[in-house]
C-alpha cells in the first residue's frame, strides 16, 4: 500500500533480537533435510565413470582428477578442486559443477590421450605429418634393424646394411647409423612386443610359468622363462626373459622368476599369487625338490599351484632306465656310436664311403649320431640311416679289410663293425629297435606339442603301450621287411651268419619299457578327473546325462577357493557342464572333433563359470620343450664371437626372434613412436654425424675460374 502514497515513508520492520534469532537457528537445524550420498549416482551415465564415494569419511571424490589432475599443468589443481581432497556436499548440482568443470575436462583429456595407443593421439599425427621424412628414414632403419634380430644376426651388421640401403638409393638419412642406436631401436621393437604380452597377462585370469637352466657360450649359466595361459580354451605359450644366474640354486631361480614377473609382467604380489596356478621344469632336483625347490617355494605362497615334470624329459627318462636292463640295448648304443664316430672323425673314410655310395647309387649313407639331445627321434633317425646306408657302409668296411695301406686301428674297427652287421641277430634287433623307436618317436613328439596339455596323457600312454604289446605277438613293418629281403640268406647281396633272434629279447625290451613308462608317468586324481572331462577324444560316443558329474564337482572342490578369487561362482559350474555338454553333443558329431576355443567363441556368455575352469586346466603345463626350443635360438644369437652379449640385449633379441612378426608383416611405427617418446632429450634425425663438417657458407671473395689444367690433376 505504502508504494501508492507519495511523500511518505514506509514504516521499518522490527528486527529480531539474537534471543530470536538463535531460536530460528535451532529451528532450522532440527527440522533442516538430512542429505545423503545416493547410491544411484554410481551408475548415472555421467558420473559412473569417475564417481568414487568413501564411507568412512562420507566424502565424494573424483578418481580421473585423483590420478590426472597433475597432468594438466595446473599448479594448485589439488588445492582448487574439492574433488581432488574430497567433496562433502552430498548434492547433485555438486556433481553437475564438477562434470562441468575445466579442471576435470583437462584431466578427462588427459586420460583419454593416455589409453590410445602410440602414434594415434592427434599431437603424435600432426608431428608425423610435419616429420614425415624423418619418420621414413626411421621406418627403413627399424625395418633392417627387426630383420637383423629375426635372422639372429649381430648389431654390427646394421652398420653395412644402412650403407647397401643408400647405395641402392633409399633416403635413410646421415643420422642413428651405429651399433649403439641398432641396439636401441631393437630394444623399442622388443618393448612393444613386451607391452603386448602384460596386456595379454592382465586379461587372462590364470598363468603358468616353465623355466629350465643351460650355459650360453660364455659359459655363463642361464635361465630361460616362458608363461603360458589360457582365455577362452585357447592356449598360448610367450616368451617372459632370460636371465643370467651366479649360482643356478633353488633361491636364486625363485628370485628371478618372481622379478621377471613384476619387470615384464607388471604382476604384483597379490595379484601375482592369485593367478599363477601352474610351474612346470625338467625335474631337476633344484626345480622339483619337495623341502626347498623352486616349486616347494612357489606352494609357501599359492598351495594350489600344480608343479610338473616335463612330459617329454619323463619319456627320455624311462626309455633310458628300461635300455639299462636290456644288454642287447646297449651294445646296439654303443655301436651306433662308434660307427658314427669312425667315419666322422676321419676325412678319408668318410670319402671313400662317398665314393662307394655313388658307385652303388645310394644317397643316404652316412651314420648319424644318436647323443647331442636325448630325445628318442636322434636314436630313431640314426637306424633309418644306417638301413638306408647299409649296403654301402657294409661293402666299404670290407674294402677297408682288405686294404694293405688301411692302418692297423682301422681293420681292427672294421672288422668288429661287420661282424656285428652281418649277424642275423643283430640285425634283426636292430630292425625291430627300429619299429619300438617309431613309436616311442611318435610319442615323444606329441609330448613336444605346444598346445597339449595334461589332461591328454592319459590316452596317449594307454595307445602307446598298447601298440608295444602288439610287437610282443606280431613283427613290426620293419622286421617283416628284412624277412622278406633275407629268405634267401643274405642282405643286399651280402651273406648273413648266426641263429634268428630269440623273441624273448623282444619281450623283455618291450617289457622293461611299459614298466618304465608305467612308473614315471602315475597321474594323480585330480589330474585324472581333468582328462575325462577336458579330452573330447576321452567323451563317450553317445550323450550320458552323468557323464563327468562326478569329476566336475572333484574339480570344484579342489579349485574352489582359486575360482572365486578370479571372479567365478563355482556354485554355477556343474549346472553349466550339463548345459553345454548336451550342446557339445548336438554342435558336433562325432564328439571328438570339438574344440574347446571354437566352444568358447558361442558359449562363453552362457558357461562363464564353467570356461573359467577349463581356462584353468588348460593353463597347467605338461612340459617345458619350448625352454629347450629357447636355448636352441638363444645358441645362434649368442655365439663365441657376441659372447659378451648383455642379458637385456639377448631379450630383447629372442623376444623379437621368437614372438615378433615376420619380415613383411612388421609395422615400425609403434616402436618408432616408443624410441621417440622415451627419449631423454629431443631427437635430433637430421643431425650429421660427428667428424668433420663442411662449412655451407660463400667466400666473401671471388674465386679463380678453374682451368682445364686443375681438372686434369684433379682426374
Amino acid at each position: 500500500m505504502w508504494r501508492f502514497m507519495n511523500n511518505v515513508e514506509p514504516p521499518k520492520k522490527k528486527g529480531k533480537t539474537d534471543k530470536e534469532k538463535a531460536e530460528v537457528r535451532r529451528e532450522y537445524d532440527h527440522n533442516k533435510r538430512q542429505r545423503s550420498f545416493q547410491i544411484t549416482w554410481l551408475d548415472h551415465p555421467d558420473y559412473c565413470k569417475w564417481l568414487r564415494y568413501d564411507r568412512e569419511t562420507k566424502l565424494m571424490f573424483c578418481s580421473v582428477c585423483e590420478k590426472w589432475a597433475k597432468a594438466t599443468g595446473a599448479a594448485t589443481t589439488l588445492t582448487r578442486c574439492e574433488f581432488v581432497k574430497g567433496c562433502s556436499s552430498l548434492r547433485v548440482e555438486s556433481l553437475q559443477k564438477h562434470a562441468k568443470s575445466h579442471t576435470h575436462a583437462k584431466a578427462a583429456d588427459a586420460k583419454a590421450a593416455s589409453e590410445k595407443q602410440p602414434g594415434t593421439s592427434e599431437a603424435e599425427k600432426l608431428l608425423k605429418q610435419l616429420n614425415k621424412t624423418a619418420i621414413n628414414q626411421l621406418s627403413h632403419k627399424f625395418r633392417t634393424c627387426h630383420a637383423l634380430a629375426k635372422h639372429a644376426r649381430p648389431f654390427s651388421d646394421f652398420v653395412w646394411q644402412c650403407d647397401l640401403d643408400e647405395a641402392k638409393g633409399v633416403d635413410i638419412g646421415n643420422a642413428y647409423r651405429n651399433e649403439v642406436k641398432c641396439r636401441e631401436f631393437t630394444d623399442a621393437i622388443a618393448e612393444i612386443l613386451r607391452q603386448d604380452l602384460e596386456r595379454q597377462v592382465t586379461n587372462a585370469k590364470f598363468i603358468s610359468v616353465m623355466c629350465d637352466e643351460s650355459t650360453d657360450a660364455a659359459i655363463v649359466e642361464q635361465l630361460i622363462l616362458f608363461v603360458r595361459y589360457s582365455n577362452i580354451g585357447k592356449i598360448t605359450t610367450k616368451f617372459l626373459s632370460i636371465q643370467p644366474l651366479e649360482r643356478a640354486t633353488a633361491a636364486n631361480c625363485y628370485e628371478e622368476i618372481i622379478a621377471a614377473l613384476h619387470e615384464q609382467c607388471g604382476l604384483q604380489e597379490p595379484e601375482l599369487w592369485s593367478k599363477l596356478l601352474g610351474f612346470g621344469s625338467d625335474g631337476a632336483s633344484v626345480m622339483t625338490g619337495r623341502r626347498s625347490g623352486v616349486g616347494a617355494r612357489l606352494k609357501e605362497h599359492q598351495p594350489k599351484i600344480q608343479t610338473v615334470h616335463c612330459i617329454a624329459h619323463r619319456l627320455e627318462l624311462a626309455i633310458k632306465q628300461a635300455g639299462q636292463q636290456v644288454p642287447m640295448v646297449g651294445t646296439m648304443t654303443q655301436f651306433l656310436k662308434n660307427i658314427f664316430c669312425f667315419y666322422h672323425n676321419s676325412t678319408l673314410n668318410r670319402g671313400l664311403l662317398r665314393r662307394t655310395a655313388e658307385a652303388l647309387g645310394v644317397t643316404r649313407c652316412i651314420p648319424t649320431r644318436t647323443g647331442g639331445t636325448r630325445w628318442i627321434g636322434h636314436t630313431q633317425q640314426a637306424l633309418i640311416n644306417l638301413q638306408s646306408g647299409y649296403p654301402v657302409i657294409v661293402q666299404h668296411l670290407l674294402e677297408i679289410k682288405d686294404d694293405r695301406q688301411t692302418s692297423n686301428d682301422s681293420k681292427g674297427k672294421s672288422a668288429g663293425f661287420l661282424k656285428l652287421l652281418l649277424s642275423r641277430p643283430f640285425i634283426q634287433f636292430l630292425h625291430f629297435m627300429t619299429d619300438v623307436t617309431s613309436i616311442l618317436g611318435r610319442l615323444s613328439y606329441t609330448f613336444q606339442r605346444a598346445d597339449i596339455n595334461l589332461s591328454e596323457i592319459p590316452k596317449i600312454v594307454k595307445d602307446t603301450i598298447d601298440s608295444l604289446e602288439k610287437l610282443k605277438t606280431q613283427n613290426g613293418p620293419n622286421v617283416r621287411k628284412l624277412e622278406r629281403a633275407t629268405s634267401d640268406g643274405c642282405l643286399h647281396g651280402h651273406k648273413i651268419e648266426g641263429t634268428p633272434i630269440d623273441r624273448n629279447v623282444y619281450d623283455r625290451v618291450i617289457t622293461s619299457i611299459t614298466d618304465a613308462i608305467n612308473i614315471r608317468f602315475e597321474i594323480d586324481a585330480t589330474q585324472l578327473a581333468a582328462a575325462k572331462v577336458i579330452n573330447f577324444k576321452s567323451w563317450p560316443n553317445e550323450l550320458d546325462q552323468d557323464f563327468g558329474d562326478s569329476e566336475i564337482a572333484q574339480l570344484v572342490d579342489d579349485f574352489n577357493s582359486v575360482l572365486e578369487e578370479a571372479g567365478a561362482d563355482p556354485n554355477k559350474i556343474e549346472m553349466e557342464w550339463t548345459s553345454l555338454k548336451e550342446s557339445t553333443y548336438t554342435d558336433y558329431k562325432p564328439v571328438c572333433t570339438a574344440s574347446w576355443e571354437a566352444l568358447g567363441i558361442k558359449y562363453q556368455a552362457d558357461a562363464a563359470n564353467l570356461f573359467c575352469m577349463v581356462d584353468l586346466l588348460l593353463t597347467i603345463p605338461a612340459h617345458s620343450v619350448e625352454c629347450e626350443r629357447g636355448f636352441s635360438h638363444m645358441k645362434r644369437v649368442k655365439t663365441d664371437w657376441r659372447n659378451q652379449l648383455k642379458a637385456t640385449a639377448l631379450t630383447s633379441t629372442l623376444r623379437i626372434l621368437m614372438e615378433g612378426p615376420s619380415v613383411r608383416e612388421f609395422d615400425p611405427h609403434p616402436a618408432i613412436s616408443h624410441w621417440n617418446s622415451t627419449a631423454g632429450r629431443a631427437r635430433r634425425p637430421f643431425q650429421p654425424p660427428y667428424g668433420h663438417r663442411q662449412s655451407w657458407d660463400e667466400p666473401e671473395c671471388d674465386l679463380p675460374e678453374e682451368s682445364e689444367d686443375d681438372d686434369a690433376m684433379q682426374e
